[in-house]
């Protein structure tokens, strides 16, 4: 899987994401930053841009062979079947208002699926980062103490259900969704809601063990946590809702029209 990166381009992507961290954090501190609509009527900062620029710069160094999409960028219409696809600032909304619920999503598309990802919250829980190494394990660097651990993929105990979703979630769909797939928990469940692809950290770190997204999303918002929950035992499938019944398909792919995904579901 990320063997097509050699561990010094990891390394330098790591170095990457800290600096692009660097700038977010301090626009987001200092409140200096600017908002845009975009044409499709979603809100972009200034920092967004600002990322946008140098994470594109900076890959294309690291791994000049290797086209780029980017949230942020123009370049979608290509032919290879391996590229790069980035958000420079997944949870521009959270940015926006005031909450650390944003990160950096920088991830490697093979033949339509992930085979690398790192996402990067420089300020959500004291800073952390989660990415696969050349080895295919998963590293957690937490900033606050400025270590690397290793994650092992572990089964999650099935005695209760802990589930974690968009802050945007009807309760009422989740409750429709434990009643079809898991009844014997409808009455013993936790949720936790958080923004952007932070959520995934919670499937990583085994904190639940099922992330629930009803909505569409682009393929930059899950690339990164798609391959780091399937290296630690986790299933990502689409999800479609039809007069509140759920259908769940096939596993998520990439480089689709537009770059929209459906709704999609995370199991352990």
């Amino acid at each position: 899987m990320s063997n097509y990166l050699n561990q010094q381009q990891i390394n330098e992507i790591f170095q990457l994401a800290i600096e692009a961290g660097e700038i977010a954090e301090e626009a987001f501190l200092k409140n200096n930053f600017e908002i845009f609509n975009k044409n499709d009527g979603s809100k972009v900062s200034s920092a967004d841009i600002e990322v946008s620029k140098l994470i594109q710069q900076k890959i294309t160094q690291i791994a000049p062979n290797i086209p780029i999409v980017c949230e942020e960028g123009k370049v979608r219409d290509f032919e290879n079947d391996m590229f790069f696809l980035i958000d420079p600032i997944d949870g521009t909304s959270s940015f926006i208002n005031n909450s650390v619920e944003f990160c950096i999503n920088i991830a490697l598309i093979k033949n339509q699926k992930p085979i690398f990802g790192l996402i990067y919250a420089p300020l959500f829980e004291g800073g952390k980062m989660i990415f696969n190494n050349h080895q295919n394990q998963i590293v957690l660097h937490k900033r606050n103490e400025n270590k690397n651990f290793i994650i092992n993929k572990t089964i999650f105990n099935n005695s209760s259900l802990k589930i974690i979703t968009s802050s945007r979630t009807k309760d009422e769909d989740v409750k429709i969704y434990i009643a079809q797939f898991y009844p014997q928990f409808i009455n013993n469940f936790k949720v936790e809601k958080l923004s952007s692809a932070v959520k995934f950290f919670r499937i990583i770190e085994n904190e639940a063990n099922l992330y629930l997204h009803f909505r569409k999303s682009m393929e930059w918002d899950t690339a990164s946590g798609h391959v780091l929950v399937n290296l630690c035992g986790a299933n990502l499938q689409t999800l479609k809702n039809e007069n509140n019944k759920f259908f769940l398909g096939e596993e998520l792919q990439y480089k689709k029209n537009n770059f929209i995904n459906s709704g999609f579901v995370v199991a352990k």
